[in-house]
């Protein structure tokens, strides 16, 4: 029989704590243009407010990174962290570009844990910090694969995710694997549930090593995979994984009716377990519901005349495509190449786009159009 990790777990949290600030450390270096520095990417920032500009905004991104890591060598950890959160907030409200996925996890990883006074003689306290850690990380399994449960990730993103292969394999071999990707909303949605099943638990965590070690794979860094952070999400997860379900995780006496007297259970709840399921009706932000890879996000297409192209930078017009007698803007490759990020895709960020094309060119009406699409219809809906 398989016993797994033999950690107790305060050990576990102290564990999880750690592999969590180092994780948000690489990340954030992995994309530091999105914190500070010149750039040509138009902030997009949460409220009619003057955004930091460069060189100054590395002030807060080096002091973001100096209070994560004196949280780790320091005994006031807890305020550390909570300098530190203060800090990430403060920097997405001057762009809401920010806001990624990998910082919302990390973050709230952190958030749960600075609670945690590191007690050990409290079985019922530091199970209950554990459990609602449990409960975060499931919900992005169980989330990303209600999110990939409509034919716009079949059809678009999943090819796209495991382009890598095309040139090794032929194309009718190509063809079947790209198949595959209808069973891969029902794989997560697998592993999220089984993750929370004692029963299935270890063939969650098979599942679930196997899913990150081929994301580590295919979003190898390269030209084309120009999201680094997401790329190495993927290579924290591994650790998580273990560390919040392999061997025992659960104290004897524990019962989870305890749960309820614990305010953060419910706090957990409400972000990571309901408000993802106003995704779809575009009340909730994609990066807030596990919404990767899935092709079922908002989109905005930028339309306007030769006018307007001749004004723009060199450097934005090689992000420029020719449609008929228009040029159209491909601003989710212009973010990735110059930010290592994919962008907020919201209204916020689509307006700021358009604002930034009509003040560099002066263009009127007819010279410049924004299109904002809907998302993909899911065939199933939650």
């Amino acid at each position: 029989m398989i016993e797994g990790l033999s950690i107790p777990i305060p050990q576990r949290l102290l564990l999880i704590r750690v592999t969590v600030c180092i994780s948000l450390i690489i990340s954030v270096l992995l994309s530091l243009n999105l914190w500070g520095g010149e750039r040509t990417f138009p902030y997009a920032p949460a409220f009619d407010i003057s955004y930091v500009k460069a060189p100054y905004d590395y002030f807060f991104a080096a002091f973001f990174l100096l209070f994560i890591l004196g949280s780790l060598f320091l005994k006031r950890h807890r305020l550390l962290i909570f300098v530190a959160l203060l800090l990430a907030a403060g920097m997405v409200v001057f762009d809401m570009n920010r806001l990624q996925p990998w910082l919302y996890i990390y973050c709230a990883f952190l958030f749960v844990l600075m609670f945690y006074n590191g007690r050990i003689d409290d079985a019922n306290k530091f199970t209950s910090f554990f459990i609602v850690l449990q409960l975060i990380f499931c919900s992005v399994y169980i989330f990303n694969g209600i999110s990939q449960l409509n034919s716009a990730f079949a059809e678009n993103a999943f090819p796209d995710l495991i382009s890598p292969l095309q040139g090794m394999m032929s194309e009718r071999q190509f063809l079947f694997v790209k198949k595959i990707g209808v069973f891969t909303p029902y794989v997560l949605l697998f592993i999220g549930i089984g993750l929370l099943i004692r029963v299935i638990r270890y063939l969650a965590i098979t599942f679930a090593l196997l899913f990150h070690v081929l994301l580590v794979i295919f979003l190898f860094p390269t030209p084309i995979n120009q999201n680094y952070a997401m790329w190495f999400c993927n290579i924290t997860f591994i650790p998580l994984l273990f560390l919040l379900f392999s061997g025992k995780t659960k104290q004897r006496y524990y019962s989870p009716t305890l749960l309820l007297q614990f305010p953060l259970f419910y706090l957990v709840i409400i972000l990571f377990w309901v408000m993802p399921f106003f995704n779809q009706k575009n009340l909730w932000p994609d990066n807030l519901s596990a919404n990767f890879k899935s092709g079922n996000v908002n989109e905005a297409e930028f339309r306007f005349s030769k006018n307007v192209l001749d004004e723009l930078p060199p450097y934005v017009r090689h992000f420029c495509i020719s449609a008929d007698s228009v040029y159209i803007l491909d601003y989710n490759s212009w973010c990735r190449d110059e930010l290592n990020t994919n962008c907020y895709r919201e209204i916020i960020t689509f307006n700021n786009i358009y604002y930034y094309l009509q003040t560099r060119s002066r263009a009127s009406v007819n010279d410049l159009q924004m299109t904002l699409k809907p998302k993909h219809k899911l065939l199933f809906k939650p």
